[in-house]
C-alpha cells in the first residue's frame, strides 16, 4: 500500500513536475474538500488525507485552505476553488471526490441546540432544541446536495465521479481546544455549551452521542432512498475510535482535542475510508 501525495489546490503552479496532478505515473487522481478533519494546518500536522493508503500511486488535491478551522457546508459547497477544481477549463481528470463536511457545523450550532431542562431527564434528546437541529441538519444535507449538483453540472471535468465522504466518531465534551498553525486557540464547542445548559455531566457523552448519531443519520440518508444522490458513498466510523476520557484536557484516547483525532485516531478512520476508495476504484 502506498500513501498518497497531498498537495493544496493554490500549490499547483509552484509544485516540481512530479507532484503535478497531469504526471503521468500517476495511477490516481483524487480531489479533497471538506472541514478541519481535512485541513492542512493542524498542530501537530496530521489530517485524515495523510493517512490514506491506495494500491497505486495518488496524488490528492486539497481545496480546502491551509489553517482552516471551522468550515460550514455551504462554505465548502461554494467556494470558488472546488468550483474551479469541478470544471473542465481549470480542473483535473478526477476518479473520486473526497469530502468532509457536516461535523463543524453542528458543533458550531451547539450553543443554540444544547438547552437546559428542568430536573435531569435521562433521554439525550430532551437536553436538544430539534426545531435549531433540524434546520442544522438540513443545511448540511443541502450542502451536499449542492456539491454533487456541480459535479454533475455540464462543463464538469468529474461528471458522474464517485464522491466519498465519512461520519463522525464519538466526541467527548472537554475542555480541550484545537490548535492551528495560522490562528490562535479555538473551541472547546460541546463542553461550554453543557455546561452554559447545566447538562447533568452524566449526561455529556449520551447528549454529545445523540447530536452525531443524528448528524450520521442526516448524511447516510443522502445515500439511501428515494431522493438519494448518484455515486455518492458514506463510510459510517463511529466505534472506530477510543474515547477520550472525560475531563482531560490534553492528547488523550484517539484524541487530540474534543473535535480532532490524533494521529493515530486519523489512522484507524483513514484505513476505512481507504479501503471505500479502493473499491470504488
Amino acid at each position: 500500500m502506498k500513501r498518497p501525495q497531498v498537495i493544496h489546490w493554490s500549490n499547483i503552479p509552484v509544485v516540481d513536475e512530479g507532484a503535478h496532478p497531469n504526471n503521468p505515473l500517476y495511477d490516481y487522481r483524487l480531489l479533497a474538500e471538506g472541514d478541519s478533519w481535512f485541513t492542512l494546518g493542524g498542530i501537530p500536522t496530521s489530517n485524515l488525507l495523510f493517512s490514506m493508503k491506495f494500491n497505486g500511486f495518488t496524488v490528492i488535491v486539497s481545496c480546502g485552505t491551509p489553517g482552516d478551522t471551522i468550515k460550514h457546508m455551504g462554505q465548502i459547497a461554494s467556494n470558488p476553488n472546488l468550483r474551479k477544481a469541478m470544471s473542465k477549463r481549470f480542473g483535473y481528470d478526477w476518479d473520486a471526490i473526497l469530502l468532509s463536511g457536516g461535523g463543524n457545523d453542528l458543533i458550531d450550532d451547539a450553543d443554540d441546540i444544547i438547552r437546559r431542562r428542568a430536573g435531569s431527564p435521562a433521554d439525550p434528546a430532551a437536553y436538544c432544541n430539534e426545531g435549531v437541529l433540524g434546520e442544522t441538519l438540513d443545511r448540511v444535507t443541502t450542502g451536499y446536495r449542492n456539491i454533487i449538483a456541480l459535479r454533475d453540472a455540464d462543463g464538469s471535468s468529474c461528471k458522474g465521479k464517485p464522491v466519498i465522504t465519512h461520519t463522525y466518531d464519538w466526541v467527548t465534551p472537554r475542555n480541550a481546544p484545537a490548535r492551528f498553525v495560522v490562528v490562535p486557540l479555538l473551541g472547546p464547542w460541546l463542553y461550554p455549551a453543557m455546561k452554559t445548559a447545566r447538562v447533568p455531566q452524566d449526561q455529556w457523552n449520551p447528549v454529545a452521542d445523540y447530536l452525531v448519531g443524528r448528524l450520521r443519520d442526516a448524511i447516510k440518508s443522502l445515500a439511501t432512498g428515494p431522493d438519494r444522490l448518484p455515486d455518492f458513498h458514506v463510510v459510517t466510523t463511529q466505534g472506530t475510535l477510543q474515547r477520550a476520557d472525560a475531563g482531560s484536557s490534553q492528547d488523550s484516547g484517539d484524541w487530540l482535542n474534543e473535535i480532532h483525532p490524533n494521529t493515530r485516531g486519523y489512522e484507524k478512520i483513514a484505513n476505512k475510508l481507504s479501503s471505500k476508495v479502493r473499491q470504488l476504484l
